[in-house]
């Protein structure tokens, strides 16, 4: 079963937090305990709404750890290939060519 926190215990896990990301979440959830709505605390905190909606839903099914950064997230896969850098830095390698100006 989850364990809610009391505003006091949320208050104080704000004042100990050292990530700015997390403890900007936990502000939103304080914000939103205080009685603000969405809207209110999406303005004061200036994310949208839907930020603020996604981090309550979270809040909601996981308590703390649902705010969380997620771990072992895949990053996104490069646009270029490593090999083609290899190739675009060969070919500007001692000229004065800007990126715009290279074809692979």
């Amino acid at each position: 079963m989850l364990k809610r926190l009391t505003k006091e215990e949320l208050e104080e896990k704000y004042k100990k937090e050292r990530d700015p990301t997390i403890k900007e979440k936990l502000l939103a959830i304080l914000l939103l305990y205080d009685g603000k709505n969405i809207y209110e605390v999406s303005e004061i905190i200036r994310k949208s709404e839907r930020t603020v909606k996604e981090w309550l839903k979270r809040w909601k099914k996981e308590s703390y750890k649902g705010i969380l950064p997620e771990t072992g997230k895949k990053s996104r896969k490069p646009r270029i290939s490593s090999e083609e850098w290899d190739k675009i830095l060969k070919e500007i390698e001692g000229t004065a060519m800007t990126l715009k100006e290279v074809t692979v």
